[in-house]
């Protein structure tokens, strides 16, 4: 089962590849951005950890994370990100490293794993591949102020807390550009499938 990273800056379209490449390979698939709402969501001792580190003000009165709150924090306090990141990612880390522990280097169904810090943290040793999902900066502020409501320069302030997108070209194993439709993205994970079914 080789390990497989799927990363990219927000609003690339990680996730969208990450089905994709789900769909066409016999594979085991973890979706950091599920898992990290699943966390905020119910784990009982983050969302604690998180009200004692920011206060009441990261849930709404229905007890639902403030989402946008937490963006604002860590965009604007680099303190605030590292403190959150130190609640959140050795949580996300004890799913997804057994996984591609036991899947790195094997010949069987592959493990796929969305890893959105995968440079920003060293992790890419962990895995037998690493594929760049990337995009024009115009499509992802679209994208973003469609699907998340974020403006302009909220997905600036956040696109500076990640490796700027041109280092990361060079650091991964394969690019998607994701700039078009998801047809377009569908045919250029069948060109690297070939590639991939050969691990």
């Amino acid at each position: 089962m080789p390990a497989i990273a799927i990363t990219g800056t927000i609003g690339s379209g990680k996730s969208s590849a990450l089905s994709l490449l789900g769909e066409l390979l016999p594979s085991t698939i973890y979706n950091a951005d599920l898992e990290n709402r699943k966390l905020l969501d119910t784990d009982t001792e983050v969302r604690e950890l998180i009200r004692s580190a920011f206060g009441d003000s990261c849930f709404n009165e229905s007890g639902k994370p403030n989402r946008k709150h937490l963006f604002e924090l860590i965009t604007i306090d680099q303190s605030s990100k590292t403190l959150l990141e130190g609640i959140l990612h050795p949580r996300l880390e004890n799913v997804w490293k057994p996984l591609a522990h036991k899947a790195k280097g094997t010949k069987s169904d592959y493990f796929i794993a969305e890893i959105p810090l995968l440079y920003e943290k060293d992790l890419e040793h962990f895995f037998d591949r690493t594929i760049l999902v990337s995009c024009s900066d115009s499509v992802r502020k679209e994208r973003l102020k469609i699907n998340r409501n974020l403006s302009h320069q909220e997905t600036s302030a956040w696109l500076k807390n990640q490796t700027p997108q041109d280092q990361k070209i060079t650091l991964a194993d394969h690019l998607l550009w994701n700039d078009a439709a998801p047809s377009m993205l569908e045919l250029q994970i069948r060109q690297v499938l070939p590639i991939l079914k050969n691990l």
